[in-house]
Formats: C-alpha cells, sequence, structure tokens
C-alpha cells in the first residue's frame, strides 16, 4: 500500500505513525544542536514546512516520547544518529497564529488566552499541580508566574517553541501601525513578555527555537530579548525546510507519474528557492509540491489552478505587508554634503505610492530587481528605504536570491510567484482607478487571442483600463508602464504560461 500524501499535516508523529511519505530533514536537529547558540529565529515563508519541522522537534526532545523513540525516529537520520540530548526536555509550546487585532483589548485578551492554553496544556502533558494565575492582567505576569513555580516541579529543563511568533504583527501592520508599537515597543504587552522569557532563559528554559515569516518585530523586541541568533540565510540551513530537485523526482517516481514533463511542469511552478547568495541547491515549496500530487491524483493529470486556494489566501494575507511602504512612508538616501542633480531633486520628491509603482514595474518587466543588502531588522518606528521593502518580497516568499558576478539580485522564483505576484500588481492597479471596469472582460479577450490569434479585444480592453487610470501614481505613464499592465493580465491566465 503506497503511503498517504501528507498534504497539510503538521503533526509529526501522525506522519510516522499513519503511514505518510516523509522526506527526512532530521539530520538538521544534529545540526542545531550543534551549533554555539541555543536561541534560535529562522524564517521561511507561508506554508513552506515551519510547523511540521517545530512538531519534529517536540517530539525528539520531549521526555514524554523516550518510549517512543524507536517507532517514530528509528528508521531516520537522527534515529540512527541520535545525540545525548534526545528526549531530555519539558516541551513547551506557543503558536501565535490566529490572534484577533480589530482592537487593542481584543489583541491583549487574544494572546493572553494563547499563553494561558500553551501554559494549560504543558500542565496537563506534564501532569503538574501548578495554578496558572489566569487573573493576572499581562501575559507577562502570567507566564513568569508559572515559570517561577515550576522550577522546583520539574526535573529536567524547558525547550520552548514557538511558532507564527510574526503572525499578528503582520496583519496590525497592514491597517495599525499605531496598535503595533503601541504592543512591541517599550512598555508593550508584547515587549514585557518577552522580556519575561529572556530571564526564563537564565533559569528554568535552556532552548528556544522560535519560527515566523518575516523578521518585522525583532528589532523591536532586541532591546528586551537580545538572547536569539537568526540563521534564516545560514547556508547550512538553505535546504533545511523545501524540498530538493532529487527529491521531488523520487518523490513522482514513488507514486508512479515521473516524467521529465512533469518534473519541468513542478520546476517551473514552485522550485526556485536560494536562502543564501552561495547555496547552490534551490529548494520548492513542500506544500504546493503535495498540493500538485494531490490534484493529480484526483483529476488524473496536472491541475489547471496552479496555486492552491488556501496557499493563495495565505499570501494574500502577508502580501498585505507590502503596504507597509505606503503606510510608513519611503525613505530615499542621498548625502548631505553632495549637491543634488534634478532628478534627485525629483525623485525626493515622488510619493510612496510612485516609488512602490516604479519597483513593481521594474520587477514585472525584469523579473528582478538589485539588493545592495538584505534588511535583517525592521524599525517600524522610522521610514522605511527601498531596500526594506525589497527584503521583505524576500521574506514573504515573492522574490529569491540571485548572483551575478558581485552583485546580488532577488529576482521571483517561479511562475506560481509570478501569477501572485502579477495579482497584486493589477489589484494594486485597479485600486487607484477612477472609475471601475470589469476584468471580466480582460479575460475574455485573452481568450481571444489564444483561440484566435486577434489581439484587437485585449488591446482595446488595456486602453480602456489606462483611460481611467491615475497616470500620476505611475510618474508619467509611458511605455514601460503599459508594458507592465499588459503582462500582468497575461500572466494571471490559467490557460497559458506567458
Amino acid at each position: 500500500m503506497k503511503k498517504k500524501i501528507p498534504y497539510g499535516e503538521q503533526n509529526f508523529e501522525r506522519v510516522i505513525l499513519q503511514n505518510y511519505y516523509y522526506i527526512d530533514r532530521t539530520e538538521h536537529i544534529e545540526k542545531l544542536e550543534s551549533l554555539n547558540e541555543k536561541n534560535i529565529v529562522f524564517l521561511r515563508p507561508r506554508k513552506f514546512g515551519k510547523t511540521l519541522f517545530l512538531d519534529t522537534l517536540a517530539k525528539y526532545y520531549d521526555i514524554n516520547y523516550a518510549e517512543k523513540f524507536e517507532k517514530l525516529f528509528g528508521k531516520l537520520y537522527i534515529g540512527k544518529n541520535p545525540t545525548s540530548l534526545k528526549n531530555n526536555y519539558y516541551i513547551l509550546k506557543m503558536n501565535f497564529s490566529g490572534i484577533q487585532t480589530e482592537n487593542k483589548e481584543k489583541l491583549i485578551n487574544s494572546f493572553k488566552n494563547k499563553v494561558i492554553r500553551s501554559l494549560d496544556n504543558f500542565k496537563n502533558d506534564y501532569k503538574l499541580k501548578l495554578k496558572i494565575e489566569k487573573e493576572l492582567t499581562e501575559p507577562a505576569d502570567i507566564l513568569g508566574s508559572f515559570l517561577d513555580g515550576i522550577k522546583n516541579e520539574i526535573r529536567k529543563p524547558i525547550y520552548l517553541l514557538i511558532d507564527e511568533y510574526d503572525h499578528f504583527a503582520n496583519e496590525l501592520l497592514s491597517f495599525n501601525l499605531d496598535l503595533f508599537k503601541d504592543s512591541v515597543t517599550k512598555h508593550g504587552f508584547v515587549r514585557k513578555f518577552y522580556e519575561e522569557i529572556k530571564k526564563g532563559t537564565e533559569t528554568i528554559i535552556e532552548r528556544l527555537f522560535m519560527t515566523g515569516v518575516s523578521p518585522i518585530m525583532l528589532d523591536s523586541l532586541t532591546s528586551g530579548f537580545n538572547i536569539t541568533k537568526n540563521k534564516t540565510i545560514d547556508i547550512k540551513f538553505n535546504e533545511m525546510l523545501g524540498f530538493k530537485e532529487a527529491e521531488v523526482k523520487e518523490l513522482l517516481e514513488y507514486y508512479g507519474i515521473y516524467s521529465e514533463k512533469l518534473l519541468k511542469e513542478m520546476q517551473e511552478n514552485y522550485n526556485g528557492y536560494i536562502f543564501n547568495i552561495n547555496a547552490k541547491e534551490k529548494v520548492y515549496n513542500p506544500d504546493m509540491v503535495f498540493y500538485f500530487i494531490t490534484e493529480y491524483f484526483s483529476e488524473k493529470k496536472p491541475p489547471e489552478k496552479i496555486i492552491d486556494d488556501n496557499i493563495m489566501s495565505d499570501y494574500k494575507k502577508v502580501q498585505n505587508l507590502f503596504s507597509l511602504g505606503e503606510l510608513l512612508g519611503v525613505k530615499i538616501d542621498k548625502n548631505n554634503k553632495k549637491e543634488l542633480t534634478e532628478k534627485e531633486k525629483q525623485e525626493a520628491k515622488e510619493s510612496p505610492k510612485k516609488i512602490i509603482g516604479k519597483l513593481l514595474n521594474e520587477i514585472l518587466l525584469t523579473g528582478r530587481t538589485t539588493l545592495p543588502e538584505l534588511t535583517t531588522m525592521f524599525n517600524p518606528g522610522k521610514r522605511i528605504e527601498i531596500k526594506d521593502i525589497k527584503s521583505l518580497l524576500f521574506y514573504l516568499g515573492f522574490m529569491t536570491f540571485e548572483k551575478e558576478g558581485l552583485r546580488t539580485y532577488l529576482k521571483i522564483p517561479n511562475y506560481s510567484m509570478k501569477k501572485i505576484f502579477s495579482e497584486y500588481f493589477t489589484e494594486y492597479i485597479e485600486e487607484r482607478l477612477t472609475e471601475y471596469i470589469d476584468t471580466d472582460e480582460i479575460e475574455n479577450a485573452i481568450i481571444t487571442i489564444l483561440e484566435d490569434g486577434k489581439i484587437e479585444p485585449f488591446a482595446k480592453e488595456i486602453e480602456n483600463l489606462l483611460s481611467k487610470m491615475d497616470n500620476r501614481i505611475f510618474m508619467g505613464l509611458d511605455e514601460k508602464y503599459i508594458k507592465a499592465i499588459m503582462y500582468s493580465y497575461l500572466v494571471l491566465t490559467p490557460y497559458a504560461m506567458v
């Protein structure tokens, strides 16, 4: 009987014991443990297997799973090469996805409830009698009280695993910057909570592994929580999450559907991610790979929709972060000692929306953009630079590294991201039109091109769109911007690759 496809599965024990296909990543447990750093931050785009890996760590280190070790890990790398710390910790897991962000009261209460639920689970897992002080107002006080109380109740240290550390921040930044600042800056409840974790690492918390999508909160937390090492772009962990080409080929062969054509289609749609500029191996988005295979078995052919709706909705949520540039304003660095040219003076006057529009055009027309330096920490209290916006696109998974000579670029990694990028660009355009347009007519015009080879209806629809556009956004509507608009709508058709 063939193994089941683990599409959407995030529970390691279930994957192993219920006959799901599993691509072994446990050698990275050994690598992580060998580091001098005990407190790690590791960021990857949405749907890249972060939660499953976190659960793998939990089952490996949990003292409660010592008797299950052989069943769970016996056939894997780490089972054949166990480290000295296996099954040596109490595991405290926290997941900050799904927090309500409508207002401050809901935000604090939702965050607090997440903390209480995690502590309750910990207490029940290890049959502790300690009372959780749920009536306390601050999440930090609840955690601090709990950590103080269990010091004498447990015989081993704690391994703290935090998933989606930035999830609520990503949402807040798209519509309530003031509440974000209020929560994470010096006297904010989130800042205090992480300060309490830092105190815990001085006593009962021995290790910490924290995941998320972007480093958007790291700068805000640093002063009170300067204990973590960010290993996101460490070359040793480039392939820790995601699938290598050989693994995808082996996967297709296992299910009896391999062909060079099918592998090439998956490569074009889902491969291309590099998380260190010197890394040689590109990786596939794992959820998209499993979606493709699941749909293939269901339809007996490759899916017409190359992007799963669930993944598309997740990317739509995180792409709200791209509006951060509009929210804060974009800083253009200039040397004050140098006399500005007329062109530079003009650039300094450009609105953030226009600058972002210009960046979107560049990426869509060329597929890439230069990146002098990747931003590893963001300070939302200041206006951000263009390189910060570009870096955000890297963290969100819209773009990936490319090296050419001495220059570093960010490029669109695959056709799936090109489609998502194009959809964002078309929405960006449509939100700024002076009148509503019916995009179904554009889609029909594209079908006419594919069926009859007639481009006139499409040209007419684009002309109609341009007539309703506020051209101030794009700093004078020249040929390259019109090309970007046409290209974006063409890419979105499900009937052909552009």
